[in-house]
């Protein structure tokens, strides 16, 4: 059976869920339980929930959180989750969830169910929008032959009904072209600007200026937001400007749907035509102050917080400042990019489980751009991303005539900053330090002070940073300890005791720092990384944990009859994890009173 996306694809969903969209919450939600009939309660995932305060419905699949107030039904849960948009993203939520739970699909070519034109102001059409099926919008124009060009490049943008709002002297500003062609069949003058929200450009005052304007925004926080926008631009240059919130509205909805409410068109019209003379002026939003966000307690923890989404667990995450050190030549790069190579298509790395997956981006700082492409391609697979993974090499950059990367440069930071927000990257890894602080004075917590607020401001913006950088003589960390001061994780790649250089990639992935819920600690445990070929000649790495491996070489070393001292100096180990090793051991059956393998325990360390 073919199932489609659109709404067909939507009924297949609801009729695979029918009745039981236990299964459905179970799958994103830790610890379910059943608290009488078809009602069930969950820990909450959109604010810290430490009771669960998450209640759904096990038939209709509607959920609602006590704590947080968030409520809907399973796909506005599944948008939620994945920071997804129901009214744009609705096709993308469709495939997610059928893509969880195997409900096969097959994706439906778009196609044009609505032409809104654009027009100058003697009605030549100038380009059209296109509403598509599956839900989206798409812009075309014809070129000099009279065929259809889908995008505006070198177009002139204007308004939607143009040649009305040159004759009007009130205009209704709305966001889409059919909520436009509703209140023109209620007799007004409504138009909006094109592709919605948030894209109101400068030139298109000119058509408003001295004339009277009534804003009416979706009933969203987007809708309201542009609205506001609009009405920014237009103070002194409309000749009034009033805003009107229409009454009854339900969430996300517009001026159609308040049309639609009324049986009677004009009864409609009637009502729209009290409202605007009552409608008070429009007044910009007052900027918040550091009095609105101070606040008691109980109303912050009932307080819609951004959510912070576990990315690998247990230690990787959004809004995450990590910091990865290791000796040169320890395979630092090979590990990083491996690991954003896993997020991005969504594949678990190592022994850490993939929750999500985000854009991604690399920065490499100091290899030659055909090192970089290289290793990309030696650990790329068939598998297809379910989000992009951008790369910057530097050495690119710089041949193309850009100045060097450097973190040392405000505006640097700054352009830097604004690309990862406008690319919607959620986690970006900046390799190296060294060669991308030139300069820097290491020891000086002074220099670093700048690139640490900005860190700051990247993890409040939703970013996630990854730092790669040397260790110093001893294996620490090299330079100013406060590189480690807003750290949450700190992880050390360190040589395994019995490394050998012919043998590459090889360390153990150490963590001396982690932030993660006490549930988590467990799973932060010393793992041994080995990058090397398989039978086909393909990079793939191994694993394993290292204190397992450890404590097998130390029962060798003493069916060898080696002294404490000798397997601790041996190892780079104490001799108190020798002798505990030896004490456990012993307990268990596996060596005897004279320190030799029992058979038992020769069949745990050789596995024979």
């Amino acid at each position: 059976m073919k199932f489609w996306i659109g709404a067909s694809m939507k009924d297949q969903i609801e009729q695979f869920f029918k009745g039981n969209y236990v299964a459905f919450y179970e799958k994103y939600l830790p610890s379910v339980t059943k608290i009488g009939g078809d009602e069930y309660q969950a820990l909450c995932p959109f604010h810290a929930d430490e009771k669960p305060s998450l209640n759904f419905n096990g038939q209709k699949g509607t959920y609602f959180c006590h704590g947080c107030g968030k409520k809907g039904h399973a796909f506005h849960f599944y948008a939620k989750l994945n920071g997804l948009d129901t009214r744009t993203d609705f096709p993308k939520i469709l495939k997610g969830i059928s893509s969880d739970f195997g409900i096969p699909w097959e994706e439906q070519k778009s196609r044009i169910v609505k032409t809104y034109d654009y027009t100058d102001e003697t009605s030549n059409l100038l380009f059209q929008v296109c509403r598509m099926d599956p839900k989206d919008f798409r812009q075309r124009h014809r070129n000099g032959n009279g065929q259809w060009v889908w995008n505006l490049k070198d177009v002139r943008r204007v308004l939607y009904r143009l040649p009305e709002i040159v004759k009007a002297k009130e205009v209704i500003l709305l966001e889409g072209e059919k909520d436009s062609d509703t209140i023109a069949s209620m007799g007004y003058c409504g138009t909006t600007c094109p592709m919605g929200a948030g894209k109101w450009r400068e030139e298109y005052n000119e058509s408003i200026k001295g004339k009277d304007v009534v804003l009416i925004p979706d009933n969203d926080q987007k809708g309201r937001e542009h609205m506001a926008q609009v009405g920014a631009a237009l103070q002194g240059v409309a000749k009034s400007l009033k805003w009107l919130d229409l009454p009854g509205l339900p969430s996300k909805g517009d001026v159609s749907d308040w049309a639609a409410s009324f049986k009677d068109p004009e009864e409609a019209a009637e009502r729209l035509a009290i409202m605007i003379e009552n409608a008070g002026p429009y007044e910009p939003p007052r900027q918040k102050t550091i009095e609105d966000v101070i606040v008691e307690l109980s109303e912050f923890q009932s307080m819609s917080l951004p959510v912070k989404r576990k990315i690998l667990n247990p230690w990787a995450s959004e809004q995450m400042i990590a910091l990865i050190t290791g000796w040169r030549g320890t395979g630092k790069t090979w590990f990083a990019m491996s690991l954003i190579d896993a997020i991005t298509k969504h594949e678990s790395f190592g022994p850490w489980e993939s929750e999500t997956s985000v854009p991604c981006l690399y920065l490499e700082g100091e290899m030659a751009a055909q090192d970089v492409r290289e290793r990309l391609d030696a650990l790329n697979s068939d598998k297809p991303r379910q989000n992009p993974l951008f790369i910057y090499s530097d050495a690119y950059a710089n041949h193309l005539g850009l100045p060097r990367a450097n973190l040392l440069s405000e505006k640097w930071r700054t352009t830097m900053k604004r690309v990862l927000i406008t690319r919607k990257i959620k986690l970006w890894v900046v390799d190296n330090l060294a060669s991308l602080t030139g300069g820097i004075d290491e020891n000086s917590k002074k220099d670093w002070d700048p690139i640490n607020s900005w860190l700051l401001e990247l993890r409040f913006a939703g970013i996630s940073t990854i730092l790669l950088h040397h260790t110093n003589k001893t294996g620490g960390q090299r330079g100013t300890s406060a590189r480690e001061d807003n750290i949450d994780v700190s992880i050390t790649l360190k040589k395994p005791p019995d490394y050998i250089p012919e043998e590459g990639a090889r360390f153990v992935v150490a963590f001396e720092k982690a932030r993660v819920r006490n549930a988590d600690l467990d799973l932060i445990t010393d793992t041994e990384f080995h990058l090397t070929h398989d039978e086909h000649g393909a990079l793939v790495w191994t694993w394993a944990g290292a204190k397992k491996k450890t404590r097998l070489e130390v029962l060798k070393m003493l069916d060898e009859e080696m002294t404490n001292q000798g397997i601790a100096e041996t190892l780079g180990i104490t001799k108190g994890r020798v002798s505990q090793i030896r004490k456990t051991a012993f307990n268990e059956g596996l060596i005897g009173k004279n320190g030799k393998l029992t058979q038992a325990g020769f069949t745990n360390v050789w596995g024979a």
